[in-house]
């Protein structure tokens, strides 16, 4: 505890010298506190003597107060210690020296008389905000928050506390605790990571994976790898955890490493489930045929689960579309049926893969058995809306009549290459399949929108979305994407907000589109609105970035930045393209709030204008 000296009022200190007393009360001050133990002394009691005929003398004095409460307290009188320590507050209310010796009185006392509590976690929470270096403080606010069963207070001394001794386990211990309890995700997490940075205990190990579970659930990706690298790092022979890191990384897009944390899977144990991710890896990274190459193996053998199965001929058969192999596809799928559950989509690559090889006539037999069987599947759905000749072979010989059909080919590939975010095929798919014919279907065009979006042509993406509005006009997806765009670019915010609302109107409960709602608000400068809108946006999308980027943009419009921050904080749970912006913009928020809390730190601790002038400013 720092030993600052508090100040003794000048004018009543100069009167009592005006009055000639036969004591000096310096001599007597320093007497004094060369008796009491902090002062290196050994009679406590005699010190207590000193103060109290100092206190008649000055008897406004805090710095005397504190001073005889100490004494008092090392005399084994803490009873007797606390009027003098309540009137050294009263006297000095921004003293933190006097404001820590009460609270931590108080908390001696709690310890037998449960009636103290309340008074003592109040003091220390005025304390620790004047003095929020001292970690003594900080450890019994912490203490008496649980005596009084203040989970939320407990949970954020013993934080702090952590905080600032990285290394005293009890600290997050109690934290994760209470954490847990409130169901306070970042406090449980902050904790639970600091438990097992150095040396984790068995235990600590499974709080750890409990959490990496409960943020994959959460859709909190970024912290659920994060979470899962710590423990590998822990447990590097785990080959499972290796594989959890993977499938973050796969869902995230990152395919590069997820490849990178499949290969130390791997040298640990081959399974199914890790040769299916590769080769979803290997898709994503054009490598068709060396992921043909493995799920060639993994479906030549026994496999246990139905989904790696089903998903596994899924993936077969779409790198081998996607590699122009056709014919073995074809002669695959007759060989190897697949399950009932699975039967539509497979019917759907048996369309495509005789269409690509311009055997019309069995192209039209599959579609048409499509069309009976699989009503709800979508290529089948838009096949049935073809003209009727089209479905016909003796019509083959007409030119726009296999254009239909490659057409309906062409589309479903570009929705193919989509999947694997292959834009620039899926955008040549789609131009090729444009030529034969007027598109029939605005799906189409929003996906070739997206297409031109995601290869950087903004111009482009905004002509198509043009042209999806006139052939569609009261479609909500195209007037949300539309308005979207236009709000991206900065043109027409007016219009962008009309067709947004037009779009909420019609979906309420879309929480991408409420979100495009709030933020078409905050361009036109009606904040308030805006926060209304993203809030409702976040209950609906709890787990989407954007919405809480957007949110957190609001709010320091409006200056509540601690809760921007908290926003932004949970925008970085999840993984994005732009994350490191909005890191590097959070960093600069935390620095604004430190500066604030440090001047309203310095104000509570400066003296007020008419104060006396400190002992030391006098000498």
């Amino acid at each position: 505890m720092p030993d600052v000296r508090l100040p003794l009022l000048a004018v009543l200190l100069a009167a009592s010298l005006a009055a000639a007393p036969p004591e000096d009360v310096r001599a007597l001050m320093l007497q004094a506190r060369a008796l009491q133990l902090r002062g290196g002394g050994s009679d406590p009691a005699a010190a207590v003597a000193i103060y109290r005929r100092v206190a008649a003398q000055v008897p406004e004095s805090a710095e005397v107060h504190l001073r005889l409460s100490e004494a008092l307290q090392e005399a084994q009188d803490p009873r007797g210690a606390l009027a003098p320590a309540r009137k050294a507050v009263t006297l000095a209310p921004r003293s933190a020296e006097a404001r820590a010796h009460l609270g931590l009185l108080l908390y001696q006392l709690s310890q037998s008389d449960e009636a103290m509590a309340a008074e003592a976690a109040k003091e220390l929470r005025a304390a620790t905000a004047l003095l929020p270096q001292d970690p003594e403080l900080w450890a019994r606010l912490g203490e008496v928050s649980e005596k009084l069963k203040d989970n939320e207070g407990a949970l954020q001394a013993w934080l702090h506390l952590g905080r600032l001794r990285p290394s005293f386990q009890a600290a997050w211990e109690r934290a994760a605790i209470h954490a847990r309890a409130l169901q306070n995700y970042e406090g449980r997490r902050e904790s639970v990571l600091a438990l097992n940075a150095r040396n984790p205990d068995e235990r600590q190990l499974r709080m750890l994976e409990e959490l990496a579970r409960d943020q994959i659930q959460a859709g909190y990706l970024a912290h659920a790898e994060e979470s899962f690298l710590l423990l590998a790092q822990h447990l590097p022979r785990e080959a499972g955890l290796w594989e959890n890191v993977a499938l973050v990384r796969l869902q995230t897009s990152r395919f590069e490493e997820a490849l990178e944390s499949l290969g130390k899977a791997e040298a640990l144990k081959v399974t199914p489930r890790t040769t299916f991710n590769t080769a979803r890896a290997l898709m994503n990274l054009g490598r068709f045929q060396e992921a043909e190459t493995r799920l060639a193996t993994l479906l030549a053998g026994k496999i246990q689960e139905d989904w790696i199965a089903d998903g596994s001929q899924a993936l077969y058969a779409e790198t081998l579309l996607l590699q122009g192999k056709g014919g073995a596809l074809l002669t695959y799928l007759k060989e190897h049926p697949g399950r009932e559950q699975v039967a539509g989509e497979l019917q759907v690559f048996t369309c495509q893969a005789l269409i690509s090889r311009n055997d019309w006539k069995s192209a039209l037999a599959a579609l048409k058995d499509g069309i009976a069987r699989f009503p709800k599947v979508p290529f089948f759905q838009q096949a049935a809306e073809l003209p009727p000749d089209c479905l016909e072979y003796r019509f083959f010989s007409r030119k726009e009549t296999r254009a239909v059909l490659e057409q309906l080919h062409l589309e479903g590939m570009a929705a193919i290459w989509s999947e694997f975010r292959r834009w620039d095929k899926c955008l040549e798919a789609l131009e090729r399949a444009r030529s034969l014919g007027p598109v029939k279907n605005v799906d189409i065009l929003i996906m070739q929108s997206s297409a031109y979006d995601q290869l950087g042509r903004a111009d482009d993406s905004l002509r198509v979305l043009r042209e999806a509005q006139k052939t569609n006009p009261g479609n909500p997806m195209v007037q949300n994407n539309l308005g979207y765009q236009l709000l991206e670019q900065g043109q027409n915010l007016e219009e962008a907000a009309s067709l947004i609302e037009a779009s909420a109107k019609a979906t309420p409960d879309n929480g991408n589109v409420i979100d495009s709602l709030g933020w078409a608000q905050f361009k036109l400068g009606k904040i308030a609105e805006a926060e209304v809108t993203l809030r409702r946006a976040a209950e609906l999308s709890p787990f989407s970035p954007e919405v809480r980027k957007h949110l957190g943009e609001v709010l320091v419009k409006q200056g509540k930045l601690a809760e921007a921050a908290e926003q932004w904080e949970r925008a970085l749970a999840f993984v994005f393209p732009d994350r490191p912006a909005l890191e590097k913009r959070l960093g600069e928020l935390r620095v604004r709030l430190a500066r604030e809390q440090a001047r309203k730190v310095g104000e509570a601790q400066a003296p007020a204008p008419d104060a006396t002038p400190d002992d030391d400013d006098e000498e």
